[in-house]
């Protein structure tokens, strides 16, 4: 299973709003909202599409918990 750098926006109670996954060797930024954060983490690939639907950003501890 290879492993992919992923940015998520997220709102203050962890639910996840969006997922950018960029291409490797490019240098990205990513904006959100107000009321919104960013956590940059590595995930497994094949769980990318299915992390909006099982997990969460626990926001005390900066890890993707899953529900």
């Amino acid at each position: 299973m290879a492993t992919k750098r992923v940015f998520i926006v997220h709102d203050e109670f962890g639910q996840i709003v969006s997922i950018s996954r960029p291409a490797e060797g490019v240098d990205v930024e990513v904006l959100s909202d107000s009321g919104h954060s960013v956590f940059e983490t590595d995930v497994d690939e094949d769980s990318i599409s299915e992390l909006v639907n099982t997990h969460r950003v626990d926001v005390s501890r900066r890890t993707l918990a899953r529900y």
